[in-house]
C-alpha cells in the first residue's frame, strides 16, 4: 500500500472540515471540565454550602413572618397579665352592597409570662389530711416535681408518729367534694415559721404518678403594699368525719391591713389581712393580682382560730427553705 492509498483510507476519512473542528471542540470542552473539577478545593465546597444554607435560612424566616397566622398581644388591666392571641387568616364575606365583613376563624389565647390561672389554683390547692392524727388543713403544690407547702401545725406529730400517713385530696371543681388522690411524706419543716414541705410519693389508688403536677409559682411578697387585694385559696370548713363530708374548696379575698414583726425572726414576719382566716385555711395560698403565690394563710392561737387573718410572707419562707422545692414565676 502506498502512502497515497493510506491517506485515502477510510480510517482518516473526514467527511468535512467541520467534523474535524467538532472533534477538537469536544476534546477541548472535556478538558475544561476536568480542569475545573481539579481546581475545586475544600474551601470552594465550604463556601458553596454556606451560600445554600443562607438562602435556606432567609427563605424560612420569610416564610415564618409571612404565614397566615398573626400574633396579637393584649393586656388585661384587671390582673396585669399579658395574653398572646393567635388569629388565623380571616374569612371575607361579600354582601350584596359589595362591602366585606371580616370574621376571625379561631382565637386561642395563651398566657405569655405567668402560666398560672384560676383553674391551676383550683387544681393546685389541696387538702392535707392526717386520719391517724385526726386533723386536716390546706396546702399548695409549689413544684411540678410534686412538692407541697403547708403549715407545720397541720402535719405536726402528736407523739405517736401519726403523721407517717398523710393523704392529699384534690378538688376537680368548686362544686364537688375533694377526693383522695395522693399520699405524701414530710421532707422539711420549720416549727418557728410554722411551715412544712411535703413530697407526693404515690397515688392513693396505687396507679402511676403523673410525670408532672399542676403547680403555682412563687411571687415576690416584698412588692405587697397596704391596701393591696389578695385572694385566699383553701379549705376553711374541713372536718374529718368521713371522706364523704370533708368541706369544699373556698376562694375569698381580703385587703392588706398591716405588717407585723416577730422577735428574733423578721421585722416583716406577718402580713395582716382585713378578713379572718379559719383553721381549715391554714397552709393554703394567698395570691396577688398576677396569680403569684406571695403568702401562706396561718391561723394564729389568739382567742380562737379565726381571730386574725395573718399570712407568712413567701420571701421570709425562702430564707429558711431551699429554692429547690419552689418554682419561681419568672
Amino acid at each position: 500500500m502506498g502512502i497515497d492509498d493510506f491517506f485515502e483510507d477510510d480510517y482518516l476519512d473526514f467527511d468535512s472540515d467541520d467534523d474535524f473542528e467538532e472533534s477538537l471542540q469536544s476534546e477541548s470542552f472535556i478538558s475544561k471540565i476536568n480542569n475545573f473539577k481539579d481546581s475545586i478545593t475544600p474551601k470552594h465546597i465550604f463556601t458553596f454550602t454556606g451560600v445554600l444554607a443562607s438562602i435556606f435560612i432567609i427563605y424560612f424566616i420569610s416564610y415564618r413572618f409571612n404565614s397566615n397566622e398573626t400574633e396579637v398581644t393584649s393586656y388585661n388591666i384587671d390582673n396585669n397579665t399579658s395574653t398572646t392571641v393567635k388569629v388565623s387568616e380571616p374569612d371575607t364575606i361579600n354582601t350584596t352592597t359589595s362591602t366585606s365583613t371580616t370574621v376571625s376563624k379561631s382565637v386561642s389565647p395563651t398566657i405569655q409570662q405567668n402560666p398560672t390561672t384560676s383553674l391551676t389554683a383550683l387544681q393546685s390547692t389541696v387538702m392535707v389530711a392526717l386520719p391517724d392524727c385526726g386533723y386536716m388543713g390546706s396546702g399548695t403544690i409549689i413544684s411540678k416535681l410534686g412538692f407541697i407547702m403547708t403549715n407545720e401545725h397541720v402535719v405536726s406529730d402528736d407523739g405517736t408518729n401519726c403523721n407517717d400517713y398523710i393523704i392529699i385530696l384534690v378538688s376537680e371543681s368548686g362544686d364537688s367534694d375533694p377526693t383522695p388522690k395522693y399520699l405524701a411524706k414530710i421532707v422539711k419543716e420549720n416549727a418557728k415559721l410554722d411551715i412544712a414541705i411535703l413530697e407526693i410519693t404515690q397515688t392513693y389508688d396505687g396507679s402511676s404518678l403523673p410525670r408532672s403536677f399542676n403547680n403555682m409559682c412563687i411571687g415576690d411578697s416584698e412588692t405587697i403594699s397596704l391596701g393591696d387585694e389578695l385572694l385566699i385559696w383553701g379549705y376553711p370548713d374541713v372536718r374529718l368525719e368521713s371522706f364523704d363530708s370533708l368541706g369544699r374548696i373556698d376562694l375569698s379575698k381580703g385587703f392588706v391591713s398591716g405588717f407585723d414583726s416577730e422577735l428574733n425572726l423578721s421585722k416583716k414576719a406577718w402580713i395582716s389581712l382585713s378578713s379572718n382566716i379559719s383553721s381549715g385555711n391554714s397552709g393554703g395560698g394567698a395570691y396577688n393580682n398576677k396569680n403569684e403565690l406571695v403568702g401562706v394563710p396561718t391561723a394564729v392561737l389568739e382567742g380562737n382560730f379565726s381571730s386574725r387573718g395573718l399570712l407568712r410572707p413567701i420571701n421570709l419562707i425562702l430564707t429558711y427553705f431551699d429554692n429547690f422545692y419552689f418554682e419561681n414565676c419568672s
